[in-house]
Parts: structure tokens; C-alpha cells; sequence
């Protein structure tokens, strides 16, 4: 537990680099971008902007990649508010409230809505995700598919005709 901690911590410094963090607000403004556009959402802006990560360091690369993702997904909401657009589907209930707030002068407002329940939802998935992680892979080896060594006194159907053809293949002709 306490070295799980310490790779949280190391974590943390590695994300707090100032190229990091050159990366995810470069990452988050064109995600904003991407996400303004109609019909482009969170997967598509990151699989257009990808080349722009094929120099990076990886850790670098999947953290611009995921503030590409969390951008779109705010960008949205964008013209949900102020044109009535939902660009995703995601983006329809943001219309519901949205649009009548900025019709009455409340875009200011609305728009702050939408980022902060964004960066609230965001934060709150990633540490559930955080600290739920080990406990759903600590049970998904608990309930593993049981592994079968040749050597099994049952194989199964699939193993014993895949070694019969096999054994019909290498036979001489």
C-alpha cells in the first residue's frame, strides 16, 4: 500500500513537469477546438490530432492526448450553449438549460456550469479510477479462467482437435 502511494506521488511529479503542463493546456485548447466543431467529438479530435504526439515521450503523448479528449468533451457544450448545437450526443441535456440562460444574458454563466461540472466529472472519474483500479484487478484475477496445461487428464474439445489436426497434418502421405 505504501509503495502504491509513493508511484501516486512520482506520478504526480511527472504530470507537474512544465512541458507537462505546456502539453495539457496546448491539449485542452485544441480539444476546445475540436469540440466546437459539429459531428467531431472527444475520440475523433484525438485520432486527428494524434500525428501532432508521434515525437513526444509517451508519458508526454498520452497526457496531451487525454487533455485532447477532456477539451472536446467541454467543447461541446459550447454551441449547446450559445447556438442551440449539439455537436454529441453528450451535449443534447447541456441544451436543455443552456441555451434559455444565454437567451436571458446568462451565457457567462452557463458556460461556467458546463466547465466546472466538466472538470468536477473528470476529477472525480480519474480518482475512482485511481483507487478503484487494484481492487478491480485484484477480483478480475479472483474470477480468472482456470488455465489448462497440456499435460491435463481433461483437455478441452478445441485443444483435442486442434492436436488432432495437427497429428493429421504431419503425417506422411
Amino acid at each position: 500500500m505504501l509503495e502504491d502511494i509513493g508511484a501516486l506521488f512520482h506520478g504526480f511529479a511527472v504530470v507537474l513537469q512544465p512541458f507537462n503542463l505546456i502539453l495539457m493546456l496546448v491539449g485542452i485548447l485544441l480539444g476546445v477546438i475540436i469540440g466546437v466543431l459539429p459531428g467531431l467529438g472527444g475520440a475523433n479530435g484525438v485520432a486527428i490530432l494524434l500525428p501532432l504526439t508521434f515525437t513526444m515521450p509517451p508519458t508526454s503523448a498520452i497526457i496531451m492526448l487525454s487533455c485532447i479528449y477532456w477539451g472536446a468533451l467541454f467543447g461541446g457544450a459550447i454551441t449547446s450553449i450559445l447556438f442551440n448545437i449539439p455537436g454529441e450526443p453528450w451535449s443534447v441535456a447541456t441544451t436543455f438549460d443552456g441555451h434559455p440562460m444565454a437567451q436571458k444574458g446568462q451565457a457567462d454563466q452557463a458556460l461556467t456550469a458546463a466547465f466546472t461540472s466538466s472538470f468536477v466529472g473528470a476529477f472525480v472519474a480519474v480518482v475512482m479510477i485511481t483507487f478503484l483500479a487494484p481492487l478491480w484487478q485484484a477480483s478480475r484475477c479472483a474470477l480468472a479462467r482456470p488455465s489448462f496445461s497440456p499435460s491435463s487428464s481433461s483437455p478441452s474439445p478445441a485443444s483435442s482437435a486442434w492436436a488432432a489436426a495437427r497429428r493429421s497434418r504431419s503425417s506422411p502421405r
